[in-house]
C-alpha cells in the first residue's frame, strides 16, 4: 500500500487520549521497520488532561499539533484509535488515508481506504498495535512499553470495561517492561486549581433523572474534561448512564457512559445528536461534537437543553431531575 510513498503522516484523534498517542506512536515504529518511510505523528486540539500532558513528556513521545506540520508536504495518511468522517479528527478534507486501524465500529467511509484493520472486539486500539509491533519484530523500549501499558490500563479500566483475551495478552506482555516511576508520575501529577474549578463546576451542573446523571459543564479550557467528568459521574451510585456536555470554543462536546455491559452507548449517542452533529462509540463509551454549537452563549444554552431532553426521552427517564448535591447552610 505504501509502495512509492516518501512521507506519511500519523493522525490521533483530536484532543488525543493516552491509547490514541500510544498506538499512533507504535505504528510509527512499526512503519520505519518494515517500509523505511520518513514518519511524523500529529494530533489536532490540544492534549489538555494532565495525565496525558505527562505522559507525552515525561515518555517523551515524538507526537506534534497538527496547526505546526506542513501537511501539503506529505503524500500518504494513517489514522490511529479514529475513523474518518466521525467528526472527532482533523484529517483534511478530501484525503483518503492509506492506512486506518482503530477498535470502534467500522464506518463506511474507511472501507474506502486500501488498507483498514478495525477490531470491534478489542478494547483498545493499542492491543492491536501490540500484534503489528510483534509481527515486525520491533524491539520495544521500556517508554513506549509504559505508553502502551497505560492506553490498555485506561482505556479498559484495567481491563475491567470491555476488554477481550487480546487487551489482556498485551496488558500482561508489557507489565513487567514498564518504567513503573514514569507511570506513577503519569497517574498522579500535578494538578492546576482550574481543574478544581472544574469539579465544582461539574457538580453544580450535575442533575439526576432516576438511574441518569446529566452534567452540564458550560465552558471548558481542556475538551478532555468532558469525558474526564463523564467517567467520574458513572461511578455515582446507583448510577447506570451519564452523559456530560461542555463548551470548547465554539463547539459542544457531549461524552457518555454506562455501565452496563448489554448496552450501546454508541448508538445512544448519535440518536442524542441526530443531524446537528456527528458521535460514536461502543458499548459503554461514547462521545460526540455539535460544530459550531457554541457559537453564542444563547445557541448554546438552546441546544444543550435540546440534548439533554432528547437523552432523557431516548432512555426513557422523567424529565423532571434533583441536584446532585444539595446545597447546605451555613
Amino acid at each position: 500500500m505504501l509502495e512509492g510513498k516518501k512521507r506519511l503522516l500519523i493522525i490521533a484523534h483530536d484532543n488525543p487520549d493516552p491509547d490514541s498517542i500510544a498506538s499512533g506512536w507504535a505504528l510509527a515504529r512499526v512503519l520505519r521497520r518494515i517500509c523505511k518511510i520518513q514518519v511524523d505523528f500529529a494530533y489536532g486540539g490540544i492534549i489538555g488532561r494532565a495525565e496525558n500532558q505527562t505522559m507525552t513528556r515525561i515518555l517523551e513521545v515524538p507526537v506534534k499539533p497538527l496547526e505546526i506540520v506542513d501537511v501539503e508536504s506529505f503524500d500518504a495518511f494513517a489514522m490511529v484509535d479514529c475513523q474518518p468522517d466521525t467528526g472527532n479528527s482533523s484529517l483534511p478534507d478530501g484525503v483518503i488515508p492509506t492506512i486506518v486501524i482503530d477498535h470502534h465500529p467500522l464506518r463506511p467511509q474507511t472501507k474506502d481506504s486500501p488498507f483498514y484493520d478495525v477490531r470491534e472486539d478489542y478494547g483498545a486500539a493499542a492491543s492491536i498495535l501490540t500484534e503489528y509491533l510483534d509481527e515486525a519484530d520491533v524491539k520495544v523500549d521500556s517508554r513506549l512499553a509504559t505508553a502502551l501499558f497505560y492506553a490498555i490500563k485506561t482505556e479498559t479500566q484495567n481491563l475491567g470495561r470491555e476488554a477481550s483475551r487480546a487487551d489482556a495478552r498485551a496488558f500482561l506482555k508489557y507489565f513487567t517492561s514498564i518504567d513503573n516511576e514514569a507511570l506513577s508520575q503519569i497517574e498522579n501529577p500535578q494538578i492546576s486549581r482550574e481543574y478544581f474549578a472544574m469539579v465544582d463546576q461539574a457538580i453544580a451542573g450535575t442533575r439526576i433523572y432516576s438511574d441518569v446523571a446529566v452534567t452540564i459543564l458550560h465552558e471548558v479550557t481542556n475538551p478532555d474534561a468532558v469525558a474526564q467528568f463523564a467517567d467520574l459521574m458513572i461511578r455515582v451510585e446507583k448510577i447506570h448512564w451519564a452523559l456530560t456536555i461542555g463548551r470548547f470554543e465554539q463547539d459542544l462536546l457531549l461524552s457518555l457512559r454506562t455501565n452496563l455491559p448489554s448496552a450501546n452507548a454508541g448508538r445512544v449517542i448519535q440518536q442524542v445528536v441526530g443531524e446537528s452533529g456527528t458521535a460514536g462509540g461502543h458499548g459503554m463509551m461514547a462521545g460526540g461534537k455539535v460544530g459550531g454549537g457554541a457559537s453564542s452563549r444563547t445557541r448554546a444554552a438552546q441546544m444543550e437543553r435540546l440534548l439533554r431532553r432528547q437523552a432523557l426521552e431516548i432512555l426513557g427517564v422523567d424529565g423532571r431531575g434533583v441536584r446532585l448535591v444539595r446545597p447546605t447552610r451555613s
